[in-house]
């Protein structure tokens, strides 16, 4: 019905291919790079010099080489809106949430009447033993 204009066409023939516009063996990936080889059965055989491995400390964390972008010995400091330097306030962890919640009037307890909340339901069956 409509075509686009030969110049749209030429733009649109230069896209980069996508996965449902090319045929059955076209695989486009997502960028990580041939880690190995499928050989004609379907394996995959891993090409070792491709992947990559990361070597932990031969003496351990504690004792390496390596440190971190920031020393441990800075102290963690923020800047207010009168630019002045404040230490941050420790975590707010459970407990102190805990702490604040019941500060607040919270009840660990909830009481309910289910005559006020349920009037028209009926009464819970209880089951008997046979006599």
């Amino acid at each position: 019905m409509f075509k686009p204009t030969p110049a749209l066409q030429g733009t649109l023939r230069r896209l980069p291919l996508s996965t449902k516009q090319a045929g059955r063996e076209y695989y486009k990936g997502n960028r990580v790079g041939s880690m190995g080889t499928i050989n004609r059965y379907g394996k995959f055989t891993p090409d070792w010099n491709k992947i990559r491995t990361y070597v932990f400390p031969v003496h351990g964390v504690k004792n390496a080489e390596l440190t971190p972008f920031v020393a441990e010995t800075v102290q963690k400091t923020r800047t207010t809106d009168s630019n002045q330097s404040e230490v941050y306030p420790k975590r707010f962890t459970g407990e102190d949430y805990l702490r604040a919640w019941k500060m607040a009037g919270g009840h660990d307890i909830v009481y309910e009447e289910a005559s006020a909340t349920r009037p028209n339901m009926p009464a819970p069956f209880e089951e008997r033993k046979a006599s």
